[in-house]
């Protein structure tokens, strides 16, 4: 009788459906509301690229019926929502990528589908760790490359592809993730049940500290020479929590942070635009920086000083006083538009993320899975920490899309694929638990 109802269960997804029909609404209220404050008229053109967005959204709702996947049912429509956000925000702040990010979003959803039957065995990602370390460092170090290399925006992440360019770091995210997940994994026993102790913290053979230092060593150099704050903070600190998670010694969490904060220092002190960067960060008022170095940050300060509770309406802001508000800071211009409220609104929404990507972690069978679900989930949840930290200067600014709604291709794919392995660990659980699709 159980196998009779767990069928129907993971072919109806009714769960993901019924949220979907939110996401329409979100979606197609937007794109009026915006070109109607815009135009003071409502033109029918105006649904045509969220009616495209949806009709994607729910081919990927009838792909995962139609092979029957018994994973997460909220991921998705998450994932949705907070897409069709940037959707709208891209027609608010920059009509004229529009049809790009589109363009991409149609990618990212292929890429999503993709990552959900291949490979057909998850684990054998394991196999290759020092496969996909490699990869990811030299992605990483793509961009110092002479040829191909580029500088946009005082960062050196770039690499040119054709006539436009990619950030690879972007896909190193998920590739040391996979790494950390696998070398914890068969490392995990050595590093929380060392022999040696130094009162209450662990000391485990030097060997096993290695990936520690090189780690910090691959983060000093991405913030020297790639002129990169955020991928910096990024890297390290998805590592740090990884490796907590693992052994449940905050001892590592403590060395890793106290080398952070060593390096940092030492990098302001050596070269100027990490001391650029703080500087504008801690006096952005200054009269010889708020119009020059600070003057993106400080009138990212006035629009939420501007947006009050309940926002000021979509289209009524003036997003475009802040310089690239698209990019780095369009959780100021939602916030102004859309209030406090919004803004608490749409952090719940990677709240709910990063809660569905912990319980898919706790629920794995294999602490392989585990590791690699809880890391996936951290990317999302530290990426959004660190880019709205940064527009609310309580961190240092960096150059750090937020997830799914800022306008960038290399991370709205990266972004989709990550969801795509998260629900495919959820549905190794439910393989395992025997049930459907958890709701």
């Amino acid at each position: 009788m159980r196998a009779q109802t767990a069928v129907p269960l993971g072919r109806g997804r009714f769960t993901e459906l019924g949220l979907l029909v939110w996401v329409a609404a979100i979606a197609i209220t937007g794109f009026v509301a915006v070109l109607a404050t815009e135009t003071s008229s409502f033109r029918p053109t105006a649904v045509v690229v969220p009616l495209v967005f949806l009709a994607l959204m729910l081919s990927l709702h009838v792909f995962l019926v139609g092979i029957r996947f018994r994973g997460d049912q909220v991921l998705l429509p998450i994932a949705a929502g907070l897409t069709a956000i940037g959707l709208v925000l891209v027609q608010r702040l920059a009509s004229d990528l529009l049809l790009q990010q589109l363009s991409w979003s149609i990618i990212a959803a292929g890429a999503f589908a993709a990552t959900i039957v291949v490979p057909r065995d998850l684990t054998a990602l394991a196999r290759y760790k020092w496969t996909w370390a490699l990869l990811g460092v030299l992605l990483l170090i793509a961009p110092l490359l002479p040829v191909i290399g580029r500088e946009i925006n005082g960062a050196r992440i770039w690499i040119k592809v054709g006539p436009g360019s990619i950030e690879p770091w972007e896909a190193v995210k998920i590739l040391l993730v996979i790494f950390f997940a696998a070398y914890l994994e068969e490392y995990r026993e050595v590093l929380s049940h060392a022999q040696r102790r130094i009162g209450p913290f662990p000391v485990p053979p030097i060997p096993y500290l290695v990936p520690i230092v090189a780690m910090w060593g691959i983060a000093m150099l991405v913030m020297i020479f790639e002129k990169d704050i955020g991928a910096t903070t990024l890297f390290f600190g998805i590592f740090l929590a990884m490796l907590f998670l693992a052994t449940g010694e905050a001892f590592y969490a403590i060395i890793g942070l106290g080398l952070l904060i060593v390096g940092g220092f030492v990098a302001y002190q050596l070269f100027g635009h990490v001391q650029a960067r703080v500087d504008t960060w801690l006096r952005p008022f200054d009269e010889d920086l708020r119009f020059s170095t600070g003057y993106q940050l400080v009138q990212g300060l006035y629009a939420l000083a501007n947006g009050g509770l309940i926002g000021v309406g979509l289209g009524n802001g003036m997003p475009d006083r802040i310089p690239i508000v698209w990019s780095d800071f369009v959780f100021d211009a939602f916030a102004e538009e859309a209030g406090l409220a919004g803004a608490i609104a749409l952090l719940a929404l990677y709240l709910v993320f990063l809660y569905r990507g912990m319980l898919i972690a706790l629920r794995a069978p294999t602490m392989f899975l585990q590791l690699l679900a809880a890391g996936l989930s951290f990317i999302v949840a530290l990426q959004t920490l660190v880019i709205v930290g940064g527009n609310l200067r309580l961190i240092p600014l960096t150059g750090i899309t937020l997830p799914f709604v800022a306008y960038g291709g290399s991370s709205l794919v990266t972004n989709w694929m990550l969801v795509g392995i998260l629900m495919r660990v959820s549905q190794v659980s439910e393989r395992m638990r025997g049930g459907g699709g958890p709701s």
